[in-house]
């Protein structure tokens, strides 16, 4: 489908793909109150503390995932109608975002509520069902799309898993251009031009290996710099211990009231900078540490280990089994567990982590003199195979004044989980 088929009504300039075209759908969507809180929802919520040209809205994060996710499915051969489903896709799993986005993300995750129910809500509850009725969609139909994925070629492409994926292609560039580092130089569009449907799976040409892993290695470079940045993640797990405090007196859960789709990181600042003396424990205690917070006075780091206990791995995989370890800590030390933070790469509030899309869903592929060969990308590129190992760096963090007092502890408790490396 070329793209001056697509039925644009208005294009709005973005500083990382030109400009971007929306259809009377989207338009109609993207007026909506509850999406242009987007404006004011700033994601990953602590990359700014680091890189403050990095201050990125969710607005023009929904524009280039729609912008790349057209992109992508162009490549795939998909028709228009499968093009603008995907757009759609695309827009609505935005607009299930809450406040502090990718921190809101894991509040919400560990508390079952994920983005293909957010959306149901969306759909169900809010009137962007009505706008999507209007232009000739049935809810369920896009309900599916999310949760299922985009028909395109007669597979569903799921736009949350998808190894090569539109919306973690355009948070590369996007990111790396704002916060002013250059690790995400990316083809995205000589990779997508290698990358077919064969097999029910994604399949790039084997000719464009070297693509892929540009990608792949943007990915993990994003990873180290940005998105597991020590201090960023020290600034997003003191926004999560916040919402662990005071969440339900914060913004109610999509599951409970649909008050959930107008609030935004201002709605949090508002409520959390105006705590009465008379105001609950919880709603205090989430006052100081975001007060700590907004003046950058950050957890530290105090301890980190690569760790590939499974047992171990498995216990963080919860917020009862990482509570347990961070109260194992704490006792030890004799310090109070809420002075304790514990992260790992697999926290949901974590942008990205190298493994966080199977690559097993990923082949190469190349034409023979007998037909279409194929390959497990694992099997033939040693950057792919990387991603799978399971060694996991697991930090401890704590507030000011007690780094030399919790160090040996956190020490004793990491160091006990693994042997000791060796030459």
């Amino acid at each position: 489908m070329p793209m001056s088929d697509l039925p644009s009504v208005l294009q709005i300039k973005d500083p990382i793909h030109g400009y971007v075209s929306l259809t009377q759908l989207e338009k109609d969507i993207i007026d909506l109150r509850l999406s242009q809180r987007l404006r004011y929802i700033q994601g990953p919520a602590g990359i700014s503390l680091v890189y403050p040209g990095a201050a990125i809205s969710l607005m023009g994060r929904t524009l280039g995932f729609m912008h790349m996710t057209e992109l992508f499915i162009e490549y795939l051969g998909g028709e228009l109608e499968e093009v603008l489903k995907g757009r759609l896709a695309s827009l609505l799993m935005m607009l299930t975002n809450g406040p502090w986005a990718n921190v809101s993300e894991e509040y919400l995750t560990v508390r079952g509520v994920n983005r293909p129910k957010i959306g149901d809500i969306l759909l169900k509850e809010t009137e962007v069902g009505d706008l999507v009725e209007q232009h000739g969609f049935t809810k369920s139909e896009v309900g599916d799309l999310i949760l299922k994925g985009v028909p395109v070629k007669g597979i569903r492409i799921d736009l949350t898993h998808c190894p090569i994926n539109p919306e973690l292609i355009d948070d590369l560039e996007r990111d790396s251009y704002f916060a002013g580092v250059e690790y995400a130089q990316l083809e995205f569009r000589r990779l997508f031009s290698s990358t077919r449907i064969a097999k029910n799976k994604i399949a790039v040409e084997r000719g464009s290996l070297f693509t892929l892993e540009s990608y792949l290695s943007a990915s993990a470079n994003m990873f180290d710099a940005v998105y597991f940045h020590k201090t960023v993640r020290a600034a997003e797990l003191m926004l999560l211990r916040v919402l662990d405090e005071a969440g339900s007196q914060l913004f109610p859960l999509p599951t409970e009231d649909v008050k959930f789709f107008v609030t935004d990181d201002l709605t949090f600042l508002h409520r959390l900078l105006s705590v009465e003396d008379n105001a609950s424990e919880e709603l205090q205690a989430a006052n100081r540490i975001f007060m700590d917070y907004s003046q950058r006075n950050l957890v530290k780091l105090v301890s980190s280990r690569a760790i590939s206990d499974p047992t171990f791995l498995a216990k963080l995989s919860t917020p009862d089994g990482i509570f347990a370890i961070e109260k194992e800590i704490a006792d030890d030390a004799g310090i109070d567990p809420g002075n304790v933070y514990i992260d790992f790469p697999d926290r949901p509030s974590v942008t990205y982590y190298p493994g966080r899309y199977n690559l097993e869903d990923l082949v190469l592929f190349e034409r023979g003199s007998s037909g279409y060969e194929f390959w497990k990308v694992t099997d033939m590129s040693p950057m792919a195979r990387s991603f799978t190992r399971i060694l996991k760096p697991v930090r401890v963090y704590t507030t000011r004044g007690y780094r030399a007092k919790l160090k040996k502890s956190a020490d004793a408790v990491l160091e006990s989980v693994d042997a000791a490396g060796s030459q």
